[in-house]
Order: structure tokens, then sequence, then C-alpha cells
């Protein structure tokens, strides 16, 4: 798998950078969020955990997909600023079971 960086850029604020990326897979399977994470978390040496993949893409007919993804400084700026639903996606919440 290779990713390819369309844009980087520091979002002082939110406390977080913003990736734009292009990534390019052999296999018949796309590559799952997890396996995003990792290997963007490894690009910017920053903790996998705190590497929220936003979106993924793929282009029709393509092994290719268009992504966004945000790596933040740390956990609480997180779940301050992500809604629920993507930190659950990203594994640093708890889906709630209502009884």
């Amino acid at each position: 798998m290779k990713l390819n960086v369309i844009e980087a850029k520091d979002n002082p604020l939110l406390k977080r950078k913003e990736i734009r990326y292009f990534v390019e897979f052999d296999n018949d399977v796309s590559p799952s969020r997890d396996v995003i994470r990792e290997v963007i978390s490894r690009n910017y040496k920053a903790d996998s955990s705190l590497v929220i993949v936003d979106k993924n893409l793929q282009l029709t007919g393509s092994h290719s997909m268009e992504g966004y993804s945000k790596i933040y400084q740390n956990k609480e700026a997180a779940m301050l600023f992500e809604p629920d639903y993507e930190l659950i996606r990203n594994k640093l919440k708890e889906k709630e079971v209502k009884k």
C-alpha cells in the first residue's frame, strides 16, 4: 500500500494536523480504517490512537482511494472536538447500550 499525501496542515486552534491523502493498494480488498490509521501514524510518527480517519472514498474501478484524516495532539482534544459517531468508529469511545 502506498500513501501519497496531497496536503497536510496544522490547525493549532483545534490542536490537530489535518491530512488529505491518496492511497494506492494492490490487493482486491480495500484497506480498512485500522490499516490506514496505522500507515498514517507510522508516516507521521504519531500515536495511532490519536489518528481519526474521517473519510475514505474509493475510486470506482481502481485500486485507489482518496481520504481525509486528523492527528490530534492529545486524546482530550479529540474527545472535545470530534462527534460521538467518529469517536466510536475510530475506537476512542465505546457505544452505549440501551437497556
